[in-house]
């Protein structure tokens, strides 16, 4: 059984995430998202909003779970019995900054091997934080956010 582990701290999680998600459940007999904390960000929901996010927008999906964990990813995988970390990228952007990661990750744990799953184009020019910033001016992010993340910066931001 395979199983891969795609960490990220998902504030919040968009479609793009969903996107890579389904992929990656066609590929592991298993996939774990969990919700992390990045401590270079200040999150606007808690991890506690985040995985319920997640949760909902994950159901259909039978063999993904989702959890939260506030330990190093590497350590968390191998408690999970995870043997692939999954990375999304949208672009060229993100292949400098994911690889940094990889290469991190397996210097911490020479086991665990990096695969990195890119989005559909129509995913690929967003982020959760240009998702915020259009919230935060009252813009419509029903398109690229699950409908129930949509209605939760709504209200975030009235």
């Amino acid at each position: 059984m395979t199983s891969g582990l795609y960490a990220g701290s998902f504030d919040p999680i968009t479609l793009g995430h969903v996107d890579v998600i389904r992929r990656a459940s066609r590929i592991f007999d298993r996939v774990i998202v969990t919700i992390s904390i990045n401590t270079s960000k200040h999150a606007l929901f808690s991890i506690e909003e985040r995985t319920r996010f997640a949760k909902e927008a994950l159901q259909a999906f039978k063999n993904v779970t989702v959890v939260s964990s506030h330990e190093l990813t590497v350590n968390f995988a191998e408690q999970m019995g995870a043997d692939v970390l999954i990375r999304g990228v949208r672009g060229s952007s993100d292949i400098d900054s994911e690889l940094a990661i990889a290469g991190l990750n397996e210097q911490l744990d020479a086991k665990i091997q990096t695969i990195f799953i890119p989005t559909a184009a129509n995913y690929r020019d967003f982020s959760s934080s240009m998702i915020k910033e259009i919230a935060k001016f009252h813009g419509d992010v029903s398109h690229f956010v699950p409908e129930q993340v949509a209605i939760a910066l709504q209200s975030k931001f009235q």
